[in-house]
């Protein structure tokens, strides 16, 4: 659905115009959110109340006549409805009567749900004698400081139970080992996870399997490579497309940054492949029966959560950026090439410090206390020469740890293609392309008191964004111009209060049945700042969008007509 929104700019600039503009346009998107928040809320009370309260049968018995109960034509219906809802949100309804809650709006579910649990494995895959992390967070309050992890395997023996303790933010974890049986299909297979919430009322359920260890190392970090080499091939399409619209210095300045981002996607291609060839060994010594040690299983799972994790990130901003251009403009075009460039956010020299860190790990036989803990428990002691030695997995290593050394210092700060997303903004988009910017700001606060005025839950939110409006220099013709651009945020805080103690008329109303207890209090998470105001690496839209919470970005089309000072903005599906 598209909405056109008209404005008159006295002078359309970097200074007051922008400011006109955009506190129209804020104005515009808050009486449309905070219509449909409004409407939201109400069905949201509406339901949480009828799920709460038995109510005598004379308050919500209907109380039409037959004559109400004819047949009305689709046109009057829709006016009714119309009228309906008007009044029932301008009219605070009397006694202990509950309208109706509304139908279901689009495809939202505003169901009332009870209990809260949430589930994340840390891979899809692991080991004989590997270890998987679950983790989550559920309801902490009084006796509700307990989840129940059940882990269950191809075989019964094989199932696990355990309680695990919330911490004081109500998140949990723990470390599930392996099975360390080789040779034989015991302990593999798939394996499903089930974590029951503190109060009983919510589960959630995940899967992995369990492989041998040769079956598991041998194509290792297949996908990493595959993700790799497909948001390289994308950028250099995205890039020959740009280049279209370049003059010859400027095109030539481009493939030079192309160069070195193709050494530094090489440098990561190496790491991948030592880390397969590693696997192999790992793999050929544990068919001829030698055993994995604790330390050495550890960090292989360490190693293998941190590929799997790095793998997800690039499959997720690869699904993002899988879209053409809003025009077929070297502006459009260079914007894809900074959305081409996002995949590569993942290859940080955080991302790679972490593996080098882990694989400095298994060189020096230094395995982490707690996972060791946790796979000794599940594991029999085995002597030499059964065991892998302490050299045998510094040798095995010793080519991954010199590629990841390489591959940090390559990366530098910028990682793989910040440099050339830098360049794209700051230097060819500013040459090629009219530029507009400005910034949003918005708070929204929604307050509920009881008949004392006094206020019980309060809930609220802060959002921040960039409108951006651009153009090609040379397709300007005629006294309208038409632009490009986005607005681009996200919520940069959320807030929200309760307190029970003014609720008593809720608990006389309930006959003292019903306790009311404040819960632990669940907001999104959010940064304190517009990434899209804040981006100092220049990592583009897809991959800010990919890694910012509460992020939105709508796209927009405009018509400029420089004679009226008129600007017409279309606002396009999010």
């Amino acid at each position: 659905m598209k909405y056109i929104l008209t404005f008159l700019v006295a002078a359309f600039s970097f200074t007051i115009s922008h400011s006109q503009l955009f506190k129209k346009l804020r104005n515009k998107a808050k009486s449309e959110v905070e219509y449909r928040a409004d409407k939201k809320t109400d069905q949201k009370i509406d339901e949480g109340l009828d799920s709460l309260l038995t109510l005598p049968k004379k308050a919500v018995e209907k109380k039409g006549t037959k004559e109400e109960s004819k047949t009305i034509p689709p046109d009057q219906q829709k006016q009714n409805t119309t009228a309906d809802t008007k009044q029932n949100n301008d009219t605070q309804v009397p006694g202990n009567t509950i309208k109706a809650a509304p139908a279901k709006e689009e495809e939202e579910d505003l169901s009332t749900k009870d209990g809260h649990v949430t589930l994340k494995l840390s891979a899809d895959r692991t080991f004989t004698g590997g270890y998987i992390l679950i983790s989550g967070e559920s309801i902490k309050y009084k006796n509700f400081n307990q989840v129940e992890i059940t882990v269950a395997g191809p075989l019964p023996s094989l199932t696990d139970v355990k309680k695990v303790t919330l911490k004081a933010d109500g998140k949990f974890s723990a470390e599930w080992s392996a099975p360390a049986i080789t040779g034989n299909a015991e302990g593999t297979g798939e394996y499903t996870v089930t974590v029951v919430s503190s109060d009983k009322k919510a589960t959630q359920s995940a899967t992995f399997t369990v492989e041998e260890i040769w079956e598991f190392a041998d194509d290792w970090p297949a996908e990493n490579v595959k993700a790799t080499k497909d948001a390289y091939d994308k950028l250099d399409a995205a890039v020959v497309k740009a280049e279209a619209g370049l003059g010859s210095n400027d095109k030539a300045e481009l493939d030079k940054k192309m160069t070195v981002i193709k050494e530094k996607v090489d440098a990561a291609l190496k790491l991948f492949k030592s880390l397969n060839t590693a696997g192999k060994e790992i793999s050929n010594l544990a068919r001829s029966g030698k055993k994995l040690s604790p330390n050495l299983a550890g960090n292989l799972s360490a190693l293998n959560d941190n590929l799997t994790e790095h793998a997800r990130q690039m499959k997720s901003i690869e699904r993002l950026t899988d879209h053409q251009p809003q025009d077929n403009t070297v502006c459009e075009h260079l914007v894809m090439v900074n959305e081409a460039c996002a995949a590569f956010s993942t290859f940080t020299n955080l991302w790679a410090t972490s593996v080098k860190g882990i694989i400095k790990n298994i060189v020096l036989d230094k395995g982490v206390p707690k996972v060791v803990d946790v796979i000794n428990s599940k594991t029999a002691k085995v002597d030499a020469p059964h065991d892998f030695l302490m050299k045998e997995p510094a040798k095995i290593f010793a080519t991954s740890l010199a590629d990841a050394e390489s591959l940090t210092t390559k990366l530098g700060k910028a990682g793989i293609g910040g440099d050339i997303i830098q360049y794209a903004s700051d230097v060819l988009l500013k040459k090629y392309c009219g530029v507009y910017k400005g910034e949003l700001k918005h708070d929204y606060t929604v307050t509920f008191r009881n008949g004392n005025g006094e206020t019980w839950w309060k809930y609220g939110v802060e959002v921040q964004a960039t409108f951006t409006l651009r153009y090609p220099k040379d397709k300007i013709s005629g006294s309208v111009i038409k632009m490009k651009g986005n607005i681009e945020g996200n919520g940069t805080k959320f807030t929200f209060f309760q307190n029970v103690a003014v609720e008593d008329e809720f608990k006389k109303g309930t006959k003292e049945n019903i306790e009311v207890v404040p819960l632990k209090t669940i907001t999104p998470i959010a940064v304190p700042v517009a990434t899209s105001q804040n981006d100092a690496l220049g990592f583009g839209a897809i991959a800010r969008g990919a890694f910012t919470p509460a992020y939105f970005n709508i796209p927009v089309d405009a018509e400029y007509d420089t004679d009226d000072d008129k600007i017409k903005l279309f606002l396009n599906n999010p």
